[in-house]
């Protein structure tokens, strides 16, 4: 961060809170303004470091302040939370926000282009999709359970069951029962539908941009996850090495302890649970394939699995696999399977 003034803003939808801070910490200013003042106070520092919360809009006023050449950063904020004093209020929210940018251990969230961004959008287009389909197969089941009617897991079997059911006499479904279920499938097999279309259009788009063609490579990725660690990661530049690439998904062991005395735990399952999700269930089908392969990484898969087991094992891999984007995406270089391990 640059010995300058420094700009925190409070973000919100039209009133926005922001404190001006001299190179020495001391604070200039600190009040609401709508839009367009925001604009022209900023535009009164044109070397200031702009910081705010990752939070809504902020990867759109992130862009607009980078075109303008200042330093942005993006803070946690459940990071910056830590840093308020007083009661909650926007005047307290846009000083805490100074007092985590000021702290060396504290970490930023790198500003999306508007190609992430779009692929982020995608993403969350299909993920909520996909969350409106399982509470509809929820509520199929149900609604089946108080007629006595029981419908297996699976989307693929409730899909074939269902029709099953309602053409069958020897279940106690009235007709409203039955009227109900034809509306309920009628709108999975959209969502089914809807999902494809989406997941087809974010595949295409994903070979489109040179990035995610080099991590499509990589084993367990495909074209879902190769957008997704493009989407959340860029161009690798808001880590400084892959274990805190790999942090931010959640995939590094947790710890507590105290007396310094500490204990490894579990994976601490922090951040972006979609994009750990995918890179899990990627892993797990690179592990299932790796047959009689002889490359680095296979070997390694091997030697896991003979100690680990594979739910063990495709985490770990999963870990990996987030190790070895990172560092394709911040060097541009392609994967290399003989030295992957």
């Amino acid at each position: 961060m640059k010995k300058t003034t420094t700009i925190c803003v409070d973000l919100a939808k039209t009133v926005f809170q922001i404190a001006v801070f001299n190179l020495h910490g001391k604070e200039k200013l600190n009040c609401k303004v709508s839009a367009g003042k925001l604009k022209q106070i900023v535009a009164q520092h044109p070397e200031a470091n702009l910081c705010m919360e990752a939070c809504g809009s902020a990867h759109h006023w992130g862009r607009y302040f980078l075109q303008r050449g200042h330093e942005v950063y993006l803070i946690p904020p459940h990071i910056v939370a830590k840093y308020r004093a007083g009661n909650k209020n926007d005047a307290n929210d846009a000083r805490a926000i100074y007092e985590a940018a000021q702290r060396p251990q504290s970490h930023f969230v790198a500003v999306r282009t508007l190609a992430q961004q779009d692929l982020a959008s995608w993403y969350k287009l299909r993920q909520g999709y996909v969350k409106q389909r399982t509470q509809l197969a929820n509520r199929i089941r149900g609604l089946g359970m108080e007629y006595g009617a029981k419908f297996s897991k699976g989307i693929n079997r409730l899909r074939k069951e269902v029709p099953q059911v309602l053409e069958s006499a020897e279940n106690e479904l009235t007709e409203v029962a039955r009227m109900i279920l034809r509306h309920l499938l009628e709108q999975l097999i959209s969502l089914n539908q809807q999902i494809k279309e989406v997941t087809k259009a974010l595949i295409e788009r994903t070979r489109q941009i040179p990035q995610c063609q080099a991590l499509a490579r990589m084993p367990g990725i495909g074209g879902l996850g190769a957008g997704a660690l493009y989407a959340k990661f860029g161009d690798g530049s808001g880590f400084r090495r892959g274990r805190e690439a790999s942090a931010s998904v959640g995939l590094v062991p947790g710890h507590r302890g105290t007396g310094g005395a500490n204990t490894l735990i579990g994976i601490s399952k922090r951040g972006d649970k979609y994009l750990r999700t995918l890179l899990v269930h990627g892993a797990r089908s690179a592990v299932s394939h790796i047959g009689d392969k002889q490359d680095a990484l296979s070997v390694w898969i091997r030697k896991q699995l003979s100690t680990h087991s594979v739910n063990s094992t495709s985490v770990a891999l999963a870990n990996k696999l987030v190790r070895m984007a990172w560092a394709i995406l911040s060097s541009g270089s392609q994967y290399r399977a003989p030295v992957a391990q």
